[in-house]
């Protein structure tokens, strides 16, 4: 109750500069919690009418749909060499967060302007998903999981064990002893691998998150006696934090095909 009183008695004469770590509102209750929860019920809204449009023999929003989910199993298919099964498999999990992270990306310049442009104590309350280290660990957690699961599947346990552990192939000695270490090594990029998705994800939001909030304050308090026109000189840099959000996505859905891939195909 304490950092309630403590959110809503802020001082607001300078730009808003978000911690590191979530921040309460209410009891258990975080600001990233409230952008979830409002996340999921775009997600409910869109579904609804998502649902109504695919029935439909003709809709624009039907088009546009279909032609995403075209051309991101276009891109599956192609990235796991026409690999048809194995692609329509991991299509669900690598397309939705493809989606789910460029429009929780979004949320958050819409969020940020509604904060700027209207009231900015919406930015206390309403913190970018992407931009809490917890959100973007759990992505990364389920990422690792997945594709350490797609090598058990692919070598099965003994071949999994053997790769990571008692990689004892090759000739001589030397370049069995080698080989040992190498899988050590592999074995060691795993959780090197979530701190590496979690943090890339997390530190390019967090980031763009404090300099877009400094810039916009610097532009409306250099122009503030005249119109406020600071507003508008900063909406460059939210065009320009799109193409971010977009980069930020891809880089994910990317990373994850990348991953898969060797996954699949490195513990045969």
């Amino acid at each position: 109750m304490a950092q309630n009183n403590e959110l809503q008695t802020e001082s607001h004469s300078g730009p808003h500069i978000p911690k590191i770590q979530w921040e309460t509102v209410y009891g258990p209750i975080s600001n990233t919690n409230i952008t979830t929860f409002l996340f999921l019920l775009l997600v409910i809204i869109f579904a609804f009418f998502a649902k109504n449009a695919l029935k439909k023999e003709k809709s624009r929003l039907k088009t546009s749909i279909l032609g995403v989910v075209w051309a991101l199993d276009k891109n599956l298919r192609e990235s796991f060499h026409e690999d048809k099964k194995f692609s329509r498999s991991a299509f669900p999990l690598i397309a939705g967060f493809f989606v789910i992270i460029l429009f929780w990306n979004i949320l958050w310049l819409v969020i940020d302007w509604l904060g700027s442009s209207i009231s900015p104590n919406i930015l206390q309350y309403l913190r970018p998903m992407n931009s809490d280290l917890n959100t973007t660990l759990v992505l990364a957690l389920i990422t690792v999981i997945t594709f350490l699961g797609i090598a058990v599947k692919s070598s099965w346990v003994g071949g999994f064990t053997k790769w990571y552990l008692f990689n004892f192939s090759w000739d001589g000695l030397a370049e069995k002893c080698i080989n040992v270490i190498v899988g050590w090594l592999h074995l060691l990029s795993v959780p090197a691998t979530v701190a590496s998705l979690s943090l890339r994800l997390f530190w390019n939001i967090f980031a763009w998150v404090i300099l877009l909030g400094v810039i916009t304050y610097l532009w409306v308090l250099m122009s503030s006696s005249f119109f406020e026109v600071g507003r508008l000189l900063s909406v460059p840099f939210w065009f320009f934090e799109l193409l971010i959000a977009w980069i930020q996505a891809a880089v994910f859905y990317m990373l994850m095909i990348s991953y898969f891939n060797q996954s699949k195909e490195s513990h045969h």
